[in-house]
């Protein structure tokens, strides 16, 4: 009788043993089937549009920072419309041109605040990189911050904080280097995409007006740039034609944006 009960004891325990490792296979596989075929760099970029406001959240191991920022008013009417009018890709090149912050992940929420539930990031992030977070979260230093729209002196806010709190850790570790060019008419092409570009965390050497004709865009570049994760990265973010150089250097690229270009963006419409 006693050996029938440690038996029945013993089967419990191994049925018990069993359903948590099914579980766990369960949520390690539901991870990798909700990761998106994205570039990955060193940190997680979460975009969030919620009905308060609209933030960015930068998630860096490298930095043991946990950095958000929080735009309460000015784009959030915007962000809302494209999302509702386009597909989820554009909201993150929306992102990118207003703020130089390519996001992993857009998260429409009811509150900012929300990004902080488990099942919000573990659905995001992957179960893998929601443990990593937990496990190093007492070590990291969570940083807040508020402005009120990104005109005006809300853009010398962002030249000062995005590199610092928010440039993807990856890139600034990378020696690849960017000379953009102006092949249209708009003034200051060049410099608005350069900024965008430092903001994510590019190193940009120069900026120059050309007059070569130039359709849409075109990226040139040299021997060992596609090595790079900044190349990939550019890529992601524009669809440019693609020449390769013998006489530039290694890991050096050149941009060039034409009218095509410009009014495909909307360029016009950003404070410069």
């Amino acid at each position: 009788m006693k050996n029938i009960k440690h038996r029945n004891k013993l089967n419990i325990k191994i049925v018990i043993a069993i359903f948590w490792l099914l579980f766990f296979a369960f949520i390690l596989s539901f991870s990798f089937w909700k990761k998106d075929k994205i570039v990955v760099g060193l940190d997680h970029k979460l975009g969030v549009i919620a009905k308060d406001g609209i933030a960015m959240i930068s998630i860096s191991n490298e930095r043991k920072m946990v950095n958000v920022l929080n735009l309460k008013e000015g784009s959030l009417a915007e962000f809302k419309d494209i999302l509702e009018k386009e597909k989820t890709e554009s909201v993150r090149h929306l992102f990118w041109y207003s703020f130089g912050f390519f996001p992993d992940k857009i998260l429409v929420l009811d509150s900012i605040d929300q990004w902080k539930d488990n099942m919000v990031l573990v659905n995001n992030l992957g179960f893998i990189n929601w443990f990593k977070y937990k496990k190093n979260y007492s070590r990291m230093l969570l940083k807040e911050e508020e402005i009120k729209n990104s005109s005006g002196e809300g853009t010398l806010i962002l030249d000062e904080i995005m590199v610092r709190d928010f440039s993807e850790s990856k890139l600034n570790n990378e020696e690849l280097r960017l000379s953009v060019f102006n092949n249209t008419n708009e003034s200051g092409l060049a410099n608005f995409i350069s900024k965008r570009l430092e903001w994510s965390g590019f190193s940009v050497v120069s900026t120059d007006n050309n007059s070569e004709k130039i359709d849409n865009c075109l990226i040139v570049y040299g021997n060992k740039t596609e090595l790079n994760y900044g190349w990939k990265s550019i890529n992601e973010i524009f669809d440019c034609e693609q020449k390769k150089d013998e006489n530039l250097n290694e890991n050096e690229l050149e941009i060039y944006f034409g009218d095509n270009f410009a009014s495909m963006i909307k360029y016009s419409s950003y404070y410069k």
